[in-house]
């Protein structure tokens, strides 16, 4: 969301090292592009989030697998021609933040993208049932397009939700 609180030292709290480590990981993809230096990047998105040097670390190399991973398409210009990050479409009554956002260039299928820090996010039920809310959303916003929706994992990988 959008608001701000002070991160709990409790690790039995949302706020846990392994949530604030989640929560630099999408700030970094969401500041990344092509060329941009997440590694220069790092060191003040570890500290907005109360991380330490090895935390900051892990968050780093989660945001770069990501890129570098299987998903490497979705920041290509060659391959995207259109796209954005936290996108906020209205739903349902809910306001949704979407991760990311790119059209096909190729196929002009749209993907709604969902970052996750854990290696099966898929497996967990509550999160395929949000990203096909994200899914929902899109193709309200855009009738008649191809909308595909996926996980990007924390270890790179690329899992399409039907």
């Amino acid at each position: 969301g959008t608001e701000s609180t002070a991160p709990s030292k409790d690790p039995s709290t949302p706020d846990s090292a392994a949530s604030r480590i989640g929560q630099a990981m999408h700030r970094l993809l969401e500041l990344y592009a092509p060329g941009y230096d997440m590694q220069l990047a790092a060191r003040g998105v570890g500290a907005q989030f109360q991380l330490d040097t090895a935390q900051s670390a892990q968050a780093l190399q989660l945001a770069q697998r990501i890129t570098q991973g299987e998903a490497a398409w979705v920041w290509d210009a060659a391959v995207v021609d259109w796209q954005a990050n936290e996108v906020e479409l209205a739903y349902g009554g809910t306001l949704l933040r979407l991760d990311r956002v790119v059209r096909h260039r190729a196929t002009q299928t749209w993907w709604v993208l969902d970052y996750k820090s854990s290696t099966a996010p898929e497996r967990q039920l509550a999160l395929r049932d949000q990203l096909g809310q994200y899914a929902q959303a899109l193709r309200a916003a855009t009738p008649g397009a191809t909308v595909c929706a996926a996980f990007i994992s924390g270890e790179g990988r690329v899992v399409e939700v039907a």
